[in-house]
């Protein structure tokens, strides 16, 4: 299962919109929840890193065609 970690450079503290919803410490805490989470039902973690949309693109497209 592919993970996002919350961001800092790219979150805005009190900016939140239709996609956007939590603040930072809600989006955080929800993160770190649904790590809790996944791995209490053992599913596997995959952390999405920190770049630019397309290279997190590739990396995700990179993982599902070596599995």
């Amino acid at each position: 299962m592919f993970i996002l970690p919350p961001w800092r450079d790219i979150y805005h503290t009190y900016h939140t919109d239709a996609e956007r919803t939590q603040d930072w410490n809600e989006a955080v805490f929800t993160y770190n929840k649904m790590i809790q989470t996944n791995r209490g039902y053992d599913y596997g973690l995959v952390e999405v890193p920190k770049a630019p949309v397309g290279k997190r693109a590739d990396f995700i497209l990179d993982r599902i065609k070596r599995n």
